[in-house]
């Protein structure tokens, strides 16, 4: 498996637990959008909890949700974290739907939940090894 990580992703402990998978390859560079990308196969975006409210309050998450919906490979993101990770960021649980209703439903995004990087590789890891075994048969 071929894994692209952007050179942006480096401190998120993802990447070293993608490094320490067997069968999977890993290039660091700068990618146009997302923070992963799987054989060619998928675009992942990866939001810590605290990133998904900074950047809904900021403006920035529905900009990268339409430039990842209108791009290729298929996109799919991953929140990470708990809701506990939000009580500091003063984001109504209203605001916070809406965005998850604009990413899944309008945007046809996937979104993805993990607890944590660990979890993050491996949900990665795991799509992208479902996602090959879907286009061979």
């Amino acid at each position: 498996m071929e894994i692209v990580v952007d050179d942006r992703e480096g401190n998120g402990g993802v990447l070293s637990f993608l490094q320490a998978m067997d069968g999977v390859n890993v290039t660091i560079q700068r990618l146009k959008s997302g923070d992963y990308c799987v054989d060619q196969r998928a675009i992942f975006e990866r939001k810590t909890m605290a990133d998904f409210a900074v950047s809904l309050i900021d403006g920035r998450l529905l900009g990268q949700a339409v430039r990842m919906a209108s791009g290729t490979p298929r996109p799919i993101m991953i929140l990470e974290g708990t809701a506990a990770n939000l009580a500091d960021y003063g984001v109504r649980r209203e605001a916070l739907q809406g965005a998850l209703i604009t990413i899944s439903v309008i945007l046809n995004i996937p979104l993805l939940r993990s607890l944590d990087a660990r979890e993050t590789a491996n949900l990665i890891y795991y799509t992208g090894r479902q996602l090959f075994r879907t286009a061979h048969g």
